[in-house]
């Protein structure tokens, strides 16, 4: 977590899309995964469609729920 901290928020790469740090993986990651993750976590897509990677810590939906980026 420490890293994060020295890290920006967001960056948009030379294609124009734009990564954001996810909690989840203390990484960045693009907008549309962001997006995508919220998804399932609001029940709008099946958990089923979520890479394992964002699903290794215990309490990952309260994470992903509290993260600045969830209404991106």
């Amino acid at each position: 977590m420490e890293v994060m901290k020295n890290m920006r928020d967001k960056y948009m790469d030379d294609e124009g899309n734009d990564h954001v740090i996810c909690p989840l993986v203390e990484e960045y990651i693009k907008d549309v995964d962001c997006i995508e993750n919220r998804d399932v976590v609001k029940g709008l897509m099946i958990e089923s469609s979520l890479p394992e990677k964002y699903k290794i810590k215990k309490n990952w939906r309260s994470i992903c729920e509290n993260c600045k980026w969830h209404n991106y």
